[in-house]
């Protein structure tokens, strides 16, 4: 036999010796997949279990702020102003003079007419220049207003409020007022006056809320956003509102039970913010998902992940 044969032939027993080799090493059924066998991920998800406290109806309004006893001065007597005696801001008491008037009418001896402040309070504006002509009266029959005093010991608001709030609407409620001034303060208030008389026009009814004002923070004109606290539960069961999974104008939620999710349907009652009550389909302390529950399936295995 030639030589390029014999080398041949012992590439071709080399190589079928490797061939069996691989065939005696390696294992029955590898090349099988695993029959019933499935991975399934868990969804990784935050908690909290569902607790009680106290909820407050809120009834969410705006309006402008008005001193609740505010009032145009008038002169008895007509003329010409000659000055003012008192500066805006002055602190003012019932009788004390605000302005003086030149009667300035032929026949008649000279002499001042003193314009007198109708209450105690804040002399709040001055409205005319010296030397304007005065009509005498009192407002409703006419005349000249020289002057705004207010007495800013209480503020006032008045809303108008939609018919379906209106069952809610009673003497006594309380109220919460914010203005931009003082974006850090509340300011408490109570519902006082309640209409008997819906606006036809508007479907509306007028209500009142005064507000204690001591250290006069608050200003006529102020706009105001008031929330009127309507009702209060008890000892509620309260969840987060971004806790809710709707679907077809139902409320869900889902709880963690042996480390699967469980999908529930709830009832839900008040809101406050942004949280909301819960009147059926829970339970105190059940572990409901609060991050996560978006597109979770019912019997998904899931992972508590902590704060």
């Amino acid at each position: 036999m030639k030589r390029p044969n014999k080398i041949l032939l012992v590439i071709i027993l080399i190589f079928g010796g490797l061939v069996l080799l691989r065939l005696a090493i390696k294992k029955p059924g590898a090349d099988k997949p695993t029959a019933g066998k499935r991975t399934v991920e868990k969804v990784t998800v935050k908690a909290m279990p569902v607790k009680r406290e106290d909820l407050n109806f809120i009834l969410s309004y705006v309006g402008s702020i008005k001193a609740k006893d505010e009032i145009n001065v008038f002169s008895k007597v007509p003329g010409k102003l000659l000055t003012y005696v008192a500066s805006e801001g002055q602190a003012m008491e019932k009788g004390q003079t605000i302005a003086l008037i030149d009667r300035d009418e032929t026949g008649l001896k000279f002499e001042l007419a003193p314009v007198e402040s109708p209450i105690n309070g804040v002399l709040g504006k001055t409205l005319l220049d010296k030397g304007a002509n005065i009509l005498a009266g009192s407002g409703i029959g006419g005349g000249t207003p020289l002057a705004i005093v207010v007495n800013m010991d209480e503020m006032t608001v008045k809303i108008n409020v939609p018919e379906p709030d209106i069952p809610y609407m009673k003497n006594g409620l309380e109220a919460q007022i914010k203005v931009d001034a003082y974006p850090e303060d509340n300011f408490a208030g109570e519902v006082t006056k309640v209409s008997e008389v819906v606006d036809p026009g508007t479907r509306t009814l007028p209500i009142e809320i005064t507000i204690p004002n001591p250290d006069h923070k608050l200003k006529s004109g102020m706009f105001a956003r008031i929330k009127i606290i309507a009702d209060q539960h008890k000892d509620a069961l309260v969840l987060l509102q971004d806790t809710l999974v709707q679907e077809l104008g139902a409320n869900y939620v889902f709880i963690v039970e042996d480390h699967t999710a469980k999908k529930k349907k709830v009832t839900t009652g008040i809101k406050e913010d942004s949280k909301v009550e819960i009147l059926e389909g829970l339970h105190e302390d059940e572990q409901v998902i609060v991050f996560g529950q978006q597109g979770l399936k019912d019997g998904t295995p899931v992972e508590i992940v902590e704060e």
